[in-house]
């Protein structure tokens, strides 16, 4: 990227995620007491921010985003003691799992890169890490193993 553009892909970058931000707060300040209509609020939010309006991504795709957001709400405001918020030690919640996926028609996808576009599966217990120079490698979780190969 060239340097002097970095500043306005940083100013672009902080714009989308203030309006996103800024979203959700309206969601839950405007919907605290229906929880249905939040749902769907939320779910237009991911929908919007996160998966770039998208007309062909999976209802449960975006369900389980938005139960994700759900849940990390109620985390910072019941789960979490306010010393540990304002030290910055939040126990983050699980990401979704993304398998037993369904595409918009009931059916089951059988591959779970088919339901989250760009998602790079590996056999497990293997992953997918960064170098600090940002170059990828791949983790055994349990044998430590790495390789510069990804796994088949």
């Amino acid at each position: 990227m060239n340097e002097l553009t970095v500043n306005k892909h940083l100013k672009d970058a902080q714009q989308l995620t203030f309006l996103q931000c800024t979203h959700y707060d309206h969601s839950f300040q405007e919907f605290k007491d229906d929880d249905k209509k939040r749902f769907e609020e939320l779910a237009g939010v991911n929908w919007m921010y996160i998966l770039n309006k998208d007309e062909e991504a999976y209802n449960d795709l975006i369900k389980r985003l938005t139960m994700y957001v759900e849940y990390q709400h109620v985390n910072l405001l019941e789960g979490v003691p306010d010393d540990y918020f304002w030290e910055g030690r939040i126990p983050w919640g699980d990401i979704p799992r993304f398998d037993d996926m369904k595409d918009n028609d009931g059916k089951e996808l059988k591959e779970m890169g088919d339901a989250v576009p760009g998602l790079e599966l590996f056999p497990k217990p293997w992953q997918k890490c960064l170098t600090d120079a940002g170059h990828p490698y791949y983790w055994n979780k349990d044998t430590n193993e790495t390789s510069w190969k990804p796994p088949i």
